[in-house]
């Protein structure tokens, strides 16, 4: 025999509300048939009767109150535990945190938002611009999305997407009417980057520098693109950052060239190993790499997520 479930005491409560079998099915949407059917199969499994009949309604029986009012309880609890559930899949419960950087946050992340907004429109989204890798290992962040992070063993790495290295320079740099420019001819200009020890992009044009037999010595060093972007002081100087920035962000009086040889960047959504993904997170990786299949690298594929 099957056990008693919230619907069968949704159903009960309904009959006991309106009287008769018809009225019950109506305001639950179901035949009268299965109506009765569930009173019962419910009066079996409690091993008693619930209601008696008399003149075409039925009526509670006064020793089934007792069992009425805890079936109440149960349906009252049902509907909480439905909303809750309810909460979580729609991002309502808790926020989606993603760690990322200025430039892919401006660009890729808020393109993959848009759309998972769409769909989940009551979504809490926490956008956080800081180290990826840190907040994620600190629980701060359920997503990561980075260039060529440097991580730790407990943190995946799904690369998803291309961009490259650029240089900005000043509308009335002499520069600004080449279109492209390599690094010796950048000997003798003021070079605003990154630091070589704490930026992975640093640490690739650095490499670049020494492979082209050049010192590596920036001007001015700055944690993110869109740091050094305003930091452009005079004729002469070369802002060297990832060509994500300018897809994202206009900036007037200033001209992008493209660097040779090229220096590709990974950028790489990060997720850790230990904690699988819930279903808002799940989507929004989806979304992500949907939107970039073409910057897909072979082999690689989105993680995996609760069910």
């Amino acid at each position: 025999m099957k056990a008693l479930t919230p619907s069968h005491a949704t159903v009960l409560r309904a009959v006991d509300r309106c009287g008769t079998t018809v009225e019950a099915a109506r305001q639950l949407h179901l035949t009268q048939s299965a109506v009765s059917k569930i009173i019962a199969r419910s009066e079996a499994t409690l091993g008693i009767p619930v209601f008696d009949r008399s003149d075409g309604r039925l009526v509670l029986r006064p020793q089934a109150r007792g069992l009425m009012s805890a079936l109440g309880q149960v349906e009252d609890e049902w509907h909480i535990l439905r909303e809750a559930v309810g909460d979580l899949r729609s991002g309502r419960a808790l926020p989606l945190r993603i760690a990322s950087t200025p430039s892919i946050g401006q660009g890729l992340i808020a393109q993959a938002i848009r759309r998972l907004v769409t769909e989940y429109p009551h979504a809490r989204i926490e956008l956080i611009m800081g180290d990826a890798p840190t907040e994620l290992s600190k629980g701060a962040a359920d997503l990561g999305v980075m260039f060529s992070p440097r991580v730790t063993d407990d943190i995946a790495l799904t690369p998803f997407a291309q961009a490259s290295i650029i240089a900005l320079v000043r509308e009335d740099d002499p520069l600004a009417r080449r279109g492209r420019v390599s690094l010796p001819e950048l000997r003798d200009h003021r070079l605003i980057c990154f630091d070589r020890e704490k930026s992975p992009l640093g640490w690739l044009i650095a490499r670049a520098h020494e492979k082209a037999g050049l010192d590596y010595a920036p001007f001015m060093t700055v944690p993110y693109s869109i740091s050094a972007a305003h930091l452009l002081a005079r004729q002469g100087d070369v802002i060297l950052i990832d060509s994500l920035l300018t897809q994202a962000q206009r900036f007037e009086g200033l001209v992008r060239l493209d660097v040779t040889p090229e220096l590709p960047i990974t950028i790489c959504l990060m997720t850790v190993r230990s904690r699988p993904l819930a279903r808002l997170a799940a989507r929004f990786v989806e979304i992500l790499v949907e939107g970039h299949g073409s910057g897909l690298l072979p082999g690689t594929g989105a993680p995996g997520s609760e069910p």
